[in-house]
């Protein structure tokens, strides 16, 4: 592929659909935990309040001030991740490591929409805000671990 067809690859309008799905913030106020990351390499940034039921997540709020990518990758976890728990989650976020690494994953069903990540293999500069919404949920984990 040229750099130009790289490019268009990875934001293809499944990418720029979905990333519109978190354009407009939904907040949780009654959040068990809220986190906010921000990307060192990119500059996104991201906030997810996490409301949960011992270690299974039972709702999902977000402020993104992200790319395009990092958007997208916060309207799956989103979509996704409710009713999941975070060890379930946290393999999910390797599986999308390993894939952004180079490595052929198959993910789960809740989860396929993952697969659109393939083409950032080649722009690792966007793998952290991809990653974003899963090391948040990690960070999410220990803490509320910690707490007992």
């Amino acid at each position: 592929m040229t750099a130009g067809r790289d490019v268009d690859a990875l934001y293809e309008q499944r990418v720029r659909d979905k990333a519109r799905q978190v354009r407009n913030d939904v907040r949780l106020a009654d959040a068990d935990i809220s986190i906010v990351r921000t990307s060192p390499i990119c500059g996104s940034s991201l906030a997810l309040d996490t409301r949960c039921d011992g270690d299974r997540v039972i709702a999902l709020g977000y402020r993104a001030r992200a790319c395009t990518l990092g958007m997208a990758s916060t309207a799956i976890v989103v979509d996704a991740a409710r009713g999941a728990t975070f060890s379930e989650i946290s393999a999910v976020g390797r599986q999308l490591k390993d894939l952004l690494d180079g490595t052929e994953v198959r993910f789960p069903e809740a989860w396929q929409e993952l697969d659109m990540f393939v083409a950032a293999r080649a722009f690792r500069s966007r793998h952290g805000s991809i990653m974003l919404p899963f090391d948040i949920l990690d960070e999410a984990a220990r803490r509320l671990a910690a707490r007992g």
